[in-house]
């Protein structure tokens, strides 16, 4: 019975990270747009279409050219590298600084491929804290 409880509650948590919102944070000054798609673990299909929803809002012009992309506890697959890399590289509008918080250093240089691509500045960091300051740092 307690197994039952601990796999009804992991199923519950991926729940609850496919559901979180992204959204537009007001920082320290400016706004950040904060792309939640942390916590969806092996969800692949799941995480690229969150993103894929998320796209039209983040990409219009009134939207914050500054973000983070959240992927702590997520497992991050070339499908999701090619999604986000792509789409972040897609349309009109130019993004200036990218956080990615929760990726191996074994993504870096695909998710480095936006810098290359778009001119925008990427870091990563571990820490979403600390990804919110330096976003917003020197820039207001």
């Amino acid at each position: 019975m307690k197994m039952f409880s601990n796999r009804s509650k992991a199923s519950d948590d991926i729940q609850v990270a496919i559901n979180k919102k992204s959204f537009e944070l007001n920082y320290n000054g400016g706004t950040i747009w904060c792309e939640h798609l942390d916590g969806m673990g092996t969800y692949e299909q799941e995480v690229i279409d969150k993103f894929k929803g998320d796209l039209p809002k983040l990409m219009r012009p009134s939207v914050s050219s500054f973000m983070i992309v959240n992927l702590d506890e997520t497992v991050i697959t070339e499908a999701i590298e090619s999604v986000i890399v792509d789409g972040l590289n897609s349309g009109n509008k130019r993004l200036r600084k990218i956080a990615f918080v929760g990726v191996s250093k074994d993504h870096h240089k695909i998710f480095n491929a936006i810098h290359n691509r778009s001119g925008a500045i990427v870091r990563f960091l571990d820490d979403y804290e600390k990804a919110k300051e330096w976003t917003i740092t020197e820039c207001y």
